[in-house]
């Protein structure tokens, strides 16, 4: 190996290093300010390491008032967008593949331009459309809010892996007799599972770390973790240890979901690769 590729090599690796040096180091920051008292937490970086770790932080999270409803309120939110992104966008993804039918580039061109707005142009008239059909501060408005605002995203990702499946599979099951029900359950679905995977994943990530939206339209019933742990930022200061133990509380299960799903979302983001 000439000297030149081994500089390169060493490079690359060295690069590699600091990349996720400087990707870890905020989330390792929130973890140890989590574990530090208020004095430790507000103390200078040369004794940001010498400090005795305690759980009070969590314990404070845990027991605030409204902290287990919002956790609630922010599962049944991902869970339900989450579920009917996969419905809508598996089977848009597949009727823009597959059918032949008008309008079928105007609406795909459509959905591009929907997935670019920012969501702040959208929260006014999402927040009177759903003041005037009396769903403010409901959990099932901004569930549907949030599936729609997910579903342009999710639907082009399933178009490309329908795209990349074999036509020939799909003919050979009409000739074999199957419907168009059951080429999509025991055919297709099984073919576009790392699609349908890598969509879940993506999807609950963005649903589970709203903010905007779940702010505008939540007030007491229907407040998520996200807007929760706003309470601690206040006037009298930022309470930093429970802001971090609360950060590290919502991260958690959205990085297990994450994780189980590692093997499909990795199988997912490199199919068609490798022919």
């Amino acid at each position: 190996m000439s000297t030149r590729s081994v500089f390169g090599t060493w490079a690359t690796q060295a690069a590699l290093v600091i990349a996720c040096l400087v990707a870890v180091f905020p989330l390792a920051w929130v973890l140890l300010t989590s574990l530090k008292n208020t004095r430790d937490a507000t103390a200078t970086a040369s004794e940001a390491l010498s400090f005795t770790p305690t759980f009070e932080n969590y314990v404070d999270v845990v027991s605030s008032p409204g902290f287990l409803h919002a956790a609630l309120i922010s599962a049944l939110v991902t869970i339900t967008a989450t579920l009917g992104v996969m419905v809508v966008a598996t089977l848009g993804g597949y009727a823009f593949a597959r059918l032949r039918f008008p309008g079928r580039r105007t609406l795909a061109s459509v959905m591009v331009i929907v997935q670019v707005i920012p969501s702040v142009v959208l929260v006014i008239p999402l927040y009177r459309m759903v003041s005037e059909v009396g769903l403010y501060d409901n959990w099932v408005a901004i569930s549907f809010i949030m599936t729609g605002l997910s579903i342009p995203f999710a639907t082009w990702l399933m178009l490309a892996f329908f795209r990349g499946s074999p036509i020939e599979i799909e003919e050979a099951a009409f000739i074999d007799g199957a419907s168009r029900v059951q080429l999509f359950r025991y055919v297709l679905v099984p073919m576009v599972a790392p699609g349908i995977a890598t969509a879940a994943i993506f999807t609950a990530i963005a649903v589970w770390n709203a903010f905007l939206i779940p702010v505008v339209l939540g007030q007491t019933e229907a407040v998520t973790l996200t807007v929760h742990v706003a309470q601690f930022i206040t006037f009298q200061g930022i309470k930093w240890g429970p802001l971090c133990a609360a950060a590290v509380l919502i991260l958690a299960p959205i990085v297990l979901f994450a994780l189980a799903m590692q093997r499909p979302l990795v199988k997912g983001l490199t199919a068609g690769s490798i022919k």
